[in-house]
């Protein structure tokens, strides 16, 4: 679990960089001095974060520095991003860790994982469209579903297949009588 916890750690400090680093390129458009100062800070952070092992804490210092300079010379631009919700920043930061995590991992593995990933879009769809699953049923097939994916998410390949296992079974228990609503 380390791995991951360094991943998503990398992961956030891309978010905010990527999403800072936008919008000062924006704002700093006709100064070349300014464009000269925002690409080195942003290559230097892109460096620590690159190197192996990433240097968190060099990319964070170049983070700062640039939260610096946008909170000094932006501070009340209408256009200057904010810190994303706490659940927002976590899906954005999922999305960053799950590139730099399947990156990471050998080809055959990532061809084994995109297979397993059709095979649930195909199977969830499936169950979706059969008009006989009610309501219950159909949201017990979207959480195991959605278990699967988390278990794609973190790459335990195993536990994905047998999640898609069960979703089937859900989906083809006898209908109950119950309404959602």
């Amino acid at each position: 679990m380390a791995g991951l916890h360094k991943i998503w750690q990398r992961a956030e400090v891309s978010r905010r960089l990527d999403m800072l680093s936008g919008f000062v390129a924006m704002c700093v458009t006709g100064d070349e001095d300014a464009r000269s100062r925002l690409a080195q800070l942003v290559a230097r952070a892109d460096a620590a974060l690159s190197a192996s092992p990433p240097d968190l804490a060099a990319a964070s210092e170049h983070l700062d520095e640039l939260l610096l300079w946008a909170g000094t010379e932006w501070a009340d631009h209408p256009y200057r991003p904010l810190e994303a919700r706490p659940d927002e920043a976590d899906r954005q930061t999922r999305d960053y860790a799950k590139d730099l995590r399947f990156a990471a991992l050998p080809v055959r593995f990532r061809d084994e994982m995109g297979r397993i990933e059709l095979s649930l879009e195909v199977r969830f769809l499936a169950l979706c469209r059969r008009p006989e699953l009610d309501c219950r049923t159909r949201q017990d097939v979207f959480y195991v579903a959605g278990r699967a994916a988390m278990a794609l998410d973190l790459g335990h390949l195993e536990a994905a297949e047998r999640e898609i296992r069960r979703m089937e079974q859900v989906g083809a228990a006898r209908p109950r009588e119950s309404r959602c609503g």
